[in-house]
């Protein structure tokens, strides 16, 4: 293997490989399809799973067969009309709500949490080093995973050596791989000491009983209290916070999964008065759909929500008292502006999502940086972004291309875009 062949392997996330991969054996050893393939048959592999399969594991099989083609250079046909139309019936005719995590709220946090505490105070008067153990593990796991709003990775990723506490304020972790660093330049997360349910309290005191000095923060435990030398696995994730839950007296743990700790803290966060923006920023979120996702409403107490913003239309809002941005995060970002030019055409004359992909580009993509029409015809927008470095910026404007040419692919259109910063003139595309 050639050093660019190590390099571009290295590009490339060892997860996203293993999946392709797997999508690649199901559609050869599982469904006896041949590669290179025609659209035809992509169309009749798609035809055959439609009703078993989910549209998402649909469209991740379709990107892996694309990848292939595109790698050993033959024509995709993942991009024929043909398929594109089968994956519009499909997503008609079977259309389902997706499946999400039972969100983790702050009650049930805390009945875990006094579960937790009773539990390693109990191992500590008896001497059980495993009990005391596994109780402070779980619940430095349980709290760093819900105020961080980590994913599973994330949170099993962590490591001693990269972690920086300061008493009574807050602790520092470096991630130097995460799902959400495109540029792979290693990423930056803070978190505050808080009053209740403090996450650099159940940190200190896990690390303090472990002794650890470097290596996996999250380690799994044998029946005599020794720790394993690597990290705990982020698949092991699901059934240890199920057993957790269990255990704690928590109703349906099936319903939870280690999604429920991002989506709980997400659900207070928009609870406790964080704008999407500041939601976004401290999780790391860089699409604005993504972050939706785990902050759907519910109904409960929907009236006496309504009934308690009639009285601010005759008076002052009133403050917020609840934790912000401005406790974690530095209290001013820098902004800049950027002019986005769009142009977009059919793939064919039959579309007809011309319309409707420029009015998602507008509101999914452009909308949340306080976007201006510079032109009528709307091919031209200024918009203001945060920029608290280069790098971030990087990442954000890059993300953002992203979600426009998805929101095109989706409505069937070629986008062309290109991202300049007058200030600069550095142009991204």
């Amino acid at each position: 293997m050639s050093d660019v062949d190590d390099y571009i392997a290295a590009a490339e996330r060892e997860n996203t490989r293993k999946s392709y991969e797997s999508a690649l054996r199901h559609f050869e050893a599982e469904w006896k399809g041949f590669l290179p393939a025609t659209a035809e048959s992509v169309a009749r592999y798609l035809s055959d799973y439609a009703a078993s399969l989910a549209i998402n594991t649909l469209k991740h099989r379709l990107s892996a067969i694309s990848r292939w083609h595109v790698d050993n250079n033959f024509p995709d046909p993942t991009r024929t009309q043909v398929v594109r139309q089968v994956m519009k019936g499909i997503r008609n005719l079977h259309a389902a709500p997706e499946k999400r995590a039972k969100p983790l709220v702050l009650d049930l946090l805390q009945q875990v949490n006094d579960w937790l505490e009773r539990g390693e105070a109990a191992g500590v008067a008896q001497g059980d080093h495993h009990r005391q153990l596994r109780h402070a593990r779980d619940r430095a796991m349980l709290l760093i995973g819900f105020w961080r709003g980590f994913r599973s990775d994330e949170l099993v990723h962590l490591q001693v050596e990269h972690i920086e506490v300061t008493p009574g304020k807050g602790m520092t972790c470096y991630l130097p791989k995460s799902k959400g660093d495109r540029q792979a330049e290693g990423r930056t997360f803070q978190c505050p000491a808080l009053s209740r349910l403090c996450p650099v309290t159940a940190y200190e005191r896990w690390i303090a009983a472990s002794e650890l000095k470097s290596g996996p923060v999250f380690r799994g435990i044998d029946r005599w209290g020794k720790l394993n030398a690597k990290g705990m696995s982020s698949k092991s994730l699901i059934p240890w916070f199920r057993d957790l839950l269990t255990a704690a007296g928590i109703k349906d743990p099936e319903a939870f999964s280690s999604h429920s700790l991002r989506r709980g803290f997400a659900g207070w966060a928009r609870s406790s008065g964080w704008d999407l923006q500041d939601m976004m920023t401290y999780v790391g979120w860089t699409d604005i759909k993504s972050a939706m996702r785990y902050t759907d409403a519910t109904d409960t107490g929907l009236q006496a929500r309504f009934e308690q913003g009639l009285p601010a239309l005759a008076s002052e809002p009133a403050q917020k008292t609840a934790l912000t941005l401005d406790q974690i995060l530095p209290t001013s970002t820098p902004m800049v502006t950027l002019r986005v030019s769009i142009a977009l055409t059919r793939f064919s004359k039959a579309v007809r999502g011309l319309t409707q992909a420029q009015r998602q580009i507008e509101q999914i993509c452009l909308d949340r940086y306080a976007a201006q029409r510079l032109d009528k015809k709307g091919h031209t927008y200024e918009l203001k972004v945060p920029c608290p470095n280069r790098d971030a910026l990087d990442e954000t404007v890059y993300a953002l291309l992203d979600d426009m040419h998805r929101i095109a692919e989706d409505n069937q259109c070629f986008l062309e875009a290109t991202i300049h910063e007058p200030a600069t003139d550095a142009y991204w595309d």
